[in-house]
């Protein structure tokens, strides 16, 4: 059948006249009754208690000695201890008499059968009073309270009256049952309730959840309870026949509250009204707790022939009450749906704990035997702090098993969201955030189609879209509130209002709508239209999509500050520009220093390369090599004269002329050695060629060795891995630089004793000259400049940063390279690559640093 809604009238003042008065009325019942009931505490009684026609009521404790008696129900009380009783009063006055624990005899009838039971007198303590008579009043005041606030919430809804009446009736039962077994002065009135309640039952069944197809006949059970009425007030008084009478109305009342249960099943199995079935699901519990176990207990009274105690059946049904009248109240379909979720967490979690309980008992009890340990007063402290420390996992595994089983939710919020979160921080299109957010939901929560709106021009707007979110449904998203497809009138100002948004949302294809809120202003709308399963948007959903909502927000504002940047960047241009001719004047002058400083530099590396090879080869020059032609060329003069001399002369003086020839011989060797290191000079920095012509490259790290070997002799071991080389077309005093900076950097890193490893390699096209110390090594933060000019780790005074400048220069320059791998503590190793024939850029521009 169609969808229908309530509305929710201010309620009139006959209204609000009436439920003061049947307030008030059941205040002043309730008093009386309460002072009545209460004369019980600390009097003896029988064990059991009595109608006022003797008929023992179907009301007991487990702690009652009555109620251990088989078939003392609905049996009338002939006789006491043999002195035949005419009243109910008489029957209690002679046990009131005797001492708790008295045996005392019964002589009891039943249906024309006699027979003679004992029972036990005991006092009527105030927890009797509690269990009994506050159970009544606690559920006859919530009962009327539920159906009295909902009536003046919603007056004219036939629900809402059909639930006042079931308030109405029951409260008038359970009011007047505090006083029923004495001094019995409303008997007559508790009859009228016991007897219209099943009447008021079958009213509320054939309207709730939704209004049944024959809601017409509602008042037709009415006739029956009637008629029982009628029967019940004059028979009241005639045992037999009040038992029977009293049957039927138990199984009456037991056929319209499992008419009740079938039509809830019914309508949320079967059912088409989305709103019915989240009724039916927040009274479930209710219906379950609340009228479930009472009419199980009512109807196996009934079958028994009240032979089962019904009071136990008073204290769960204000449960119904109270789920019934919020979900006649709560309009709002989202809460109804979350206070059913959190109902059925409680409920499973409280049957896991008592489950549990009841698993540890009997375990220790039947099976380990272990007794004294379920007895111990600390064994419910130590189960109580260990379901403390099992509390947060066990509550996070059944709310999954929750959502999954009764809420069919299958997907992880937060790791959705936080998948999603990652998104969306990565870009700032607003294009790519609606796909990513509309990817997000229908793959969440398959639906027939999610759309994202953003506020535009004073308008939302759909992203990739021509639709915009009307005026009439904007003002409620205002709010903040998710709004619904099924949402009832009674969360909008007018039935108009409700209308309009209704079909906003069919024009739109949603069924869901989420404002997107940024500093209390809607800045965006997502709608998500049916899910393809055919079930409504539970709670769960809808916290999703609000987190969902709250995340796109952020982000759509990350998308328009980026926007604005943009258009703020764009204006900024002309300002640039502005800007920019003078910065190109001052970038002018600075690249006019910055190339004055550069020749300088180039300079200051060309001289200080001509100085230092100028005063080495000048020195040798003119300073050793005149010297050391004199003394060569006179040696051997020398030597003549000495040995004529010696021939002639006597033994003395020839003597001294042999030590004269030594010594002779000593200064030729010296003056070849001299002539030796001053030809390795002139062959290392090959002052006499300036062309590039095929060397020997083994040949210019020999000499390169003997040239630096004051630094290494007696402390540095030279280890020579040479393989066979092909001639390289290189400017040999240029490559021979290279090899004497390289070397020297080695023979500077050893501090002591250490070794170096020179080897050569040939492959290809290309030469390796590989040089490997064993020193402190090269720091990796300065690893990467130190073929920078003027960069040095030596102290000040011991290097001015340019050998491996220039080495790379030169390296560069013959279309080469050099690499260079270290670590602190072990050592560095330089690999000097070169190519075999020559390269076409300038050697002159290498050595002096522009390479």
């Amino acid at each position: 059948m169609p969808e229908s809604f309530l509305t929710t009238p201010r309620a009139s003042a006959a209204v609000r006249l009436g439920a003061i008065a049947i307030g008030l009325a059941a205040i002043v019942l309730a008093t009386r009754t309460t002072i009545t009931s209460s004369a019980w505490v600390g009097r003896v009684f029988p064990g059991f208690v009595l109608l006022d026609n003797r008929v023992i009521a179907s009301v007991g404790l487990a702690n009652w000695s009555g109620t251990s008696v088989p078939g003392l129900y609905q049996s009338q009380v002939v006789a006491v201890n043999g002195v035949a009783v005419g009243s109910a009063a008489e029957a209690y006055a002679r046990v009131a008499a005797l001492a708790p624990g008295t045996p005392v005899r019964y002589r009891l009838a039943r249906r024309g059968v006699e027979r003679e039971v004992t029972v036990a007198a005991e006092r009527f303590t105030l927890r009797d009073w509690m269990l009994l008579f506050g159970a009544f009043l606690l559920n006859g005041a919530m009962y009327l309270a539920s159906g009295l606030v909902a009536w003046v919430l919603r007056p004219r809804a036939p629900v809402v009256r059909a639930f006042l009446m079931v308030g109405v009736a029951m409260s008038l039962f359970l009011l007047t049952a505090m006083d029923l077994y004495g001094p019995a002065s409303f008997f007559r009135l508790h009859v009228v309730g016991e007897t219209f309640f099943p009447a008021a039952v079958l009213q509320f069944a054939l309207l709730f959840p939704q209004t049944h197809r024959f809601a017409r006949w509602r008042h037709a059970g009415y006739g029956l309870s009637l008629a029982i009425l009628v029967l019940y007030e004059a028979f009241l008084y005639r045992p037999s026949t009040y038992s029977s009478l009293l049957a039927a109305n138990m199984i009456y009342l037991g056929v319209a509250g499992l008419f009740l249960t079938a039509r809830l099943v019914w309508v949320y199995w079967r059912g088409g009204s989305q709103l019915a079935r989240q009724r039916v699901r927040v009274v479930t519990l209710g219906v379950l707790f609340g009228l479930g176990i009472p009419g199980s207990i009512v109807v196996i009274s009934a079958l028994l022939g009240g032979g089962v105690a019904m009071n136990t059946a008073a204290f769960t049904p204000f449960l119904f009450a109270l789920s019934v009248a919020y979900a006649i109240v709560q309009h709002d379909l989202l809460e109804i749906d979350a206070m059913v979720k959190r109902g059925a967490y409680y409920l499973v979690l409280t049957g896991a704990v008592g489950s549990a309980y009841v698993a540890a008992v009997v375990v220790l009890n039947l099976i380990l035997r272990a007794g004294a340990v379920t007895e111990s007063p600390a064994f419910p402290v130590v189960f109580t702090l260990a379901v403390l420390l099992l509390f947060n996992p066990l509550r996070t595994r059944l709310q999954a098993l929750v959502d999954r089983v009764f809420f069919g939710t299958r997907y992880d919020g937060p790791r959705v969201l936080a998948a999603l979160g990652a998104q969306l921080a990565a870009t700032l299109q607003r294009d790519r955030i609606a796909a990513l957010v509309r990817d997000c939901v229908d793959e969440t929560i398959p639906n027939t189609g999610a759309r994202l709106f953003v506020a535009h021009g004073g308008r939302l707007a759909e992203v990739g879209g021509g639709a915009t979110i009307p005026p009439s449904l904007a003002r409620h998203l205002g709010a903040g509130r998710v709004l619904t497809s099924l949402d009832p009138a009674e969360l909008y100002p007018a039935p108009e209002a409700h209308d309009a948004a209704r079909a906003a949302m069919a024009a739109l294809g949603a069924e869901v709508a989420v404002p997107l809120r940024r500093r209390e202003e809607v800045v965006g709308v997502l709608t998500a239209g049916s899910k393809r399963s055919g079930l409504f948007y539970t709670a769960a959903d809808a916290e999703f999509l609000r987190a969902l909502a709250n995340s796109t927000a952020i982000a759509l504002e990350n998308a328009s500050s980026y926007e604005a940047v943009a258009e703020l960047n764009l204006r900024l241009e002309d300002r640039v520009r502005e800007r920019t001719a003078q910065l190109q004047d001052a970038n002018r002058e600075l690249a006019d220093a910055y190339t004055e400083l550069k020749n300088a530099e180039t300079k200051l590396v060309h001289s200080e390369k001509m100085a230092s090879l100028g005063r080495l080869v000048a020195g040798v020059a003119h300073e050793i090599n005149n010297p050391v032609s004199f003394i060569a060329t006179s040696v051997a003069p020398l030597r003549r004269r000495l040995a004529q001399a010696a021939a002639g002369a006597p033994p003395e003086v020839a003597s001294m002329l042999r030590e004269a020839e030594d010594i002779a011989d000593i200064m030729a060797r010296g003056a070849e050695r001299t002539v030796a290191i001053v030809k390795d000079l002139r062959s290392f920095s090959r002052l006499d060629e300036g062309t590039r012509k095929l060397v020997d490259l083994h040949e210019g790290l020999e000499v390169t060795l003997r040239l630096l070997e004051p630094r290494w002799r007696d402390r540095i071991t030279i280890h020579r891995d040479y393989g066979t080389l092909p001639l390289v077309e290189c400017d040999p005093g240029q490559v021979n630089q290279v090899f004497m900076n390289v070397l020297a950097n080695a023979c500077d890193a050893i501090e002591g004793a250490g070794n170096v490893w020179i080897g050569t390699r040939h492959d290809s096209d290309v030469v390796t000259v590989t040089v490997r110390d064993d020193g402190h090594g090269i720091a990796a933060d300065v690893l990467g400049r130190i073929f920078d000019p003027f960069f040095t780790t030596k102290d000040v005074g011991g290097g001015t940063g340019l050998g491996l400048a220039i080495a790379h220069g030169i390296v560069a320059a013959h279309g080469g390279r050099i690499e260079v791998e270290s670590a602190p503590r072990a050592g560095a190793t330089f690999r000097i690559v070169l190519p075999t024939e020559a390269s076409a850029v300038s050697l002159d521009r290498a050595a002096s640093g522009n390479g």
